[in-house]
């Protein structure tokens, strides 16, 4: 019993992890967007 827990607790941090990671991400690249306008397809495309 105790070793399922174990994997339970190790599965459950993973998916945390790779979700945090995913936001992090997602919001790096937005802000980025947002600092650099020219490289926003939206931005380049009104420019155009």
């Amino acid at each position: 019993m105790k070793r399922k827990n174990t994997n339970v607790l190790l599965i459950f941090g993973v998916v945390i992890a790779i979700i945090l990671l995913m936001i992090w991400l997602f919001l790096g690249t937005t802000l980025e967007q947002e600092a650099n306008p020219e490289t926003d397809p939206m931005t380049v495309e009104q420019n155009i």
